[in-house]
């Protein structure tokens, strides 16, 4: 029930009597007390003092600290958390910069053998494909006499096809240097893996997907890539009486992949990263660049190509996307 304004007012007098009783013995107490505990309340006031001043001396100290680490390209630095909420803040965004510049030096590294490697194949293969036609090109013009007009056009076709050898490495090399960015759109997998079934038709192939699956893609490039690893399968799995390929489409984690695996002889472990090289091949009449140019292609949908084998167990080709 509301007491009315009118009968409350003697209740609210009474209040402020009692306050006041209360704060005159509160501040006869005071007054005893606060000459002698001047000191302390000065002690104090000089520890907080003290601790706020070693705070500001402490953040700058670290930050220093961190960026000397960096300039020295020391990465293996981490800031543990502590009590204090925003040093906490700070450090986390200090592990994150590390963490940043630890990948981006492991990527230039990597890169860097990448670019090596491709330089040293290059060189290579250029060289083994020039050397005979410099040498039976100088023959020829020094020795005319030595060649009747069958050897010469004998001579001409070697030379020609030689020709047509290194055309044929340097346009590899120039589609995998000049990959054109994926045009992504909405692809339907039962469509998508209907294509291939017709483009591929094989007994050993087994499409499984989800119902109504969809992914965002190049549906172009993925046709390639997806091409690349099911003749690869087919390759590996050759002679086989119980030759099964399996192409599945699903998701992991609300991300979906398309794997290819086959039940083939696999992958020896020291190859695994090695069949993902430019050039690299086992294969007489391969150029070595479908899969480093799958992986490329899948990267540059934000995704990833990566294999999963076992020596004599088979291999699983995983695109992420």
């Amino acid at each position: 029930m509301k007491i009315p304004f009118k009968h409350s007012l003697p209740f609210i007098l009474l209040a402020f009597i009692f306050m006041g009783i209360g704060g005159l013995i509160t501040w006869g107490y005071l007054k005893e007390w606060l000459p002698t505990h001047l000191e302390l309340i000065a002690l104090i006031a000089l520890l907080l003092m003290v601790w706020m001043a070693r705070r500001i001396y402490f953040i700058p100290k670290q930050v220093t600290f961190f960026l000397k680490s960096l300039m020295n390209k020391n990465y293996t630095m981490n800031y543990p958390p502590g009590r204090d909420p925003k040093l906490n803040e700070m450090y986390e965004g200090m592990n994150r910069i590390t963490q940043l510049y630890r990948e981006s030096l492991s990527d230039l590294e990597y890169k860097q053998l990448y670019y090596d490697r491709l330089l040293r194949i290059m060189t290579h293969e250029l060289r083994n494909s020039i050397t005979p036609v410099i040498s039976l090109s100088s023959d020829m013009l020094k020795r005319p006499e030595n060649y009747s007009p069958e050897d010469m056009h004998e001579g001409m076709e070697v030379i020609h096809d030689q020709c047509v050898s290194v055309k044929a490495f340097l346009d590899s090399y120039r589609q995998l240097a000049h990959l054109p960015a994926p045009v992504k759109e909405e692809v339907d997998v039962e469509k998508l893996f209907a294509q291939l079934q017709k483009l591929l038709a094989h007994p050993s192939l087994h499409f499984t997907w989800g119902n109504g699956m969809k992914v965002t893609a190049d549906a172009g490039q993925l046709t390639l890539v997806l091409t690349n690893l099911i003749k690869n399968a087919r390759e590996a799995t050759e002679g086989q009486p119980d030759a099964c390929i399996h192409i599945v489409a699903s998701e992991a984690d609300g991300s979906p992949y398309i794997s290819v695996s086959d039940n083939g002889p696999g992958i020896p472990d020291e190859m695994v990263e090695e069949v993902f090289l430019p050039f690299y091949t086992t294969k007489q009449s391969g150029t070595g660049i479908g899969l480093c140019l799958s992986r490329q292609i899948m990267r540059l949908h934000g995704g990833n190509l990566k294999l999963n084998s076992h020596y004599g167990q088979g291999a699983t080709f995983m695109v992420t996307l």
